[in-house]
C-alpha cells in the first residue's frame, strides 16, 4: 500500500499537485512519464522540496494546457485560456470539447491508422469546427460525421 502524500510545503507545489489530480489524479510515475521526469523528482516538485525548472514547467503548458501564471503565481485560471472567451464560450471549455471529439474519433479509427493521419484528420475536424457560427449540443457528433464523409471520399467510397 502506498504512504499517504505529505502536505506541500510551497502555494507552486500544492498547485502542482492541484493539476495532476485535476486531470484524473494519475499515479505519480504515470504522470511523471509524460512530463518526461522521474517519479521521485515530481514527488520533490509536488511536496515543495525543489522548484522545477523552466523547461518542466513549459511541458506543464505544453502538455496539459496549463497556463504558467496561475501555476507561478497561483493568479488566473488553472488553464489557459480559461479567463479568455470566445464568444460565450471560454477557451477552456473549448480544448475539452476538442479532447472529447479527438477521443471519440480516435476510438473510431482502424487500429493501423498512423498518429500523422490521425493529426491531419484531426486539424480538418478542427478547422471545420472553428468554421461553424455556434457549438451546438449536437457539433461534437456533426464534426466527426464530416470526418468520415472526408475519410470516405479520401477512400473512393464516396457515390455522389
Amino acid at each position: 500500500m502506498a504512504r499517504p502524500e505529505s502536505e506541500p510545503k510551497t502555494p507552486l507545489g500544492s498547485r502542482l499537485r492541484q493539476v495532476r489530480r485535476e486531470l484524473g489524479d494519475n499515479r505519480r510515475e504515470e504522470f511523471a512519464e509524460q512530463l518526461e521526469i522521474s517519479k521521485d523528482s515530481l514527488a520533490l516538485y509536488e511536496r515543495g522540496e525543489n522548484v522545477p525548472s523552466a523547461t518542466v514547467l513549459a511541458e506543464y503548458h505544453r502538455k496539459f494546457g496549463i497556463n504558467l501564471n496561475w501555476l507561478a503565481t497561483g493568479q488566473g485560471g488553472m488553464f489557459f485560456g480559461d479567463d479568455v472567451k470566445v464568444g460565450n464560450v471560454t477557451l477552456a471549455e473549448i480544448r475539452e470539447f476538442v479532447w472529447n471529439i479527438a477521443a471519440t474519433f480516435w476510438e473510431r479509427l482502424p487500429r493501423r491508422t498512423k498518429s500523422e493521419a490521425f493529426a491531419d484528420q484531426f486539424v480538418e475536424m478542427l478547422d471545420y469546427l472553428l468554421s461553424r457560427e455556434d457549438l451546438q449540443e449536437g457539433a461534437a457528433s456533426e464534426v466527426i460525421h464530416f470526418a468520415a464523409e472526408q475519410r470516405k471520399r479520401a477512400s473512393g467510397q464516396d457515390e455522389t
